[in-house]
Formats: C-alpha cells, structure tokens, sequence
C-alpha cells in the first residue's frame, strides 16, 4: 500500500511552461538593450532573437541571457484551471511564416484575432473581398524577424498602425492617403514588434 503524502508529489517545473508573444518579446528587448550596452555584438544579437523568437518554453530562453546581468523572462504561477469557464466567444487563429510565401486573399473569412509570426518569407492579407468580423473592428497581432508582409484593404477598412513596435526594418501606408473620412466601416488594429522586415498597407486597385 503507497504510504505517499501530498507533499511528496512531483511539482511541475515552471521552465517547461510554453511561452506566449509577449515573452518572446521581453526577451528579444533584453537583448537589444544589451547590444545596445556593447554586451552583444552584431552576430551574438541576431542569433540569440532568432532564437528568443522561435523558443517554445522558458527553458529556451534561459541561455539566450548567458553572460548578461539580468534575469531572462520569468514563467507565471502554476495554479489549477478554474472550473467550468466558458469557452472564449472570440476565435483566435495563429499562423507561422518562415522563409516561404503566405497568402489570404478572394472571399476568406477574417477571424477576429489573427496572431502572425514570421521569419523570413513573405505574407500578403487581402482584405478586398474577405468576409469581416462583426462589430467593426479586427485585430492582427504579428512578431516577425526580417520578411515582408503586406496588407490590402478596401474603401471603408482603415488600418490601425499605432500599437505597432518596429525596430529597424520599414513601414509604409498608402492605403490612409485614399482614404475618405466619414466613411470607414470596419478597422484593422495591428500590434506587436518588427525586427527588421518590411510592412506595407496598400489600397485595392479600383475595379
């Protein structure tokens, strides 16, 4: 007969955890703040994002602070998942580019959350004649490493750049200078971070 208590049972071990964007992030900004310090150079800096961008555990981005004087991105608190929650009304769909090309155009469905990871390659989104969202308001949430994505949008979708945070790399938007005010119906909101890479809005072309 097992004599085991409840403290004997093995833990989970929190740098096994996946880990999310905004981790990946953190620890993609550690290391520019290092180069920018001369603690990385030029070659270190590039090989260690391509590796924070690509880490799937915290235990991935444990190395990439090897020699630095700050702690890598920590994991959260394992707690239980709370009972019965309710399934999320929002679909969040998560596609990866990396080194090929990527296309969504004709009559697609936009989901209301996009999250679009990319190294390398190239991505078109072609809202022309997609089926948008309800309530107005979409968002694309992207973290790419090099590669050029592109964005085209019909009269009435404006596109929502602020929330973006680039380092290095070119965004340009020639859809905002066709605009008409007082006529947008629907609005692209794009966050997240660009190293490198290039991000152009463009307009449909008039039937």
């Amino acid at each position: 007969m097992s004599t085991e208590e409840p403290g004997d049972r093995a833990e989970p071990d929190p740098s096994l955890l996946r880990v999310s964007h905004a981790d990946r992030d953190r620890a993609v900004e550690i290391l520019r703040d290092a180069a920018a310090d001369g603690r990385l150079d030029t070659d270190e800096l590039e090989e260690r994002v391509e590796r924070a961008l690509t880490a799937r555990t915290f235990a991935d981005l444990e190395p990439l602070m090897e020699g630095l004087p700050v702690a890598p991105p920590a994991p959260p608190a394992v707690v239980p998942p709370p009972p019965a929650a309710p399934a999320p009304t929002d679909d969040v769909v998560h596609w990866q580019v990396a080194g090929q090309r990527f296309r969504r155009e004709g009559a697609w469905t936009v989901p209301p959350v996009i999250e679009l990871g990319m190294m390398g390659g190239s991505a078109r989104l072609d809202y022309t004649v997609a089926q948008l969202p309800a309530g107005g308001r979409s968002t694309l949430r992207i973290s790419t490493a090099g590669g050029r994505l592109r964005l085209i949008v019909p009269p009435g979708v404006a596109v929502d750049l602020s929330g973006l945070s680039p380092t290095g790399g070119r965004i340009r938007d020639h859809a905002s200078r066709r605009a008409t005010p007082g006529t947008v119906t629907h609005v692209i909101t794009v966050t997240g971070t660009m190293f490198g890479g290039s991000l152009r809005v463009d307009a449909s072309r008039a039937p």
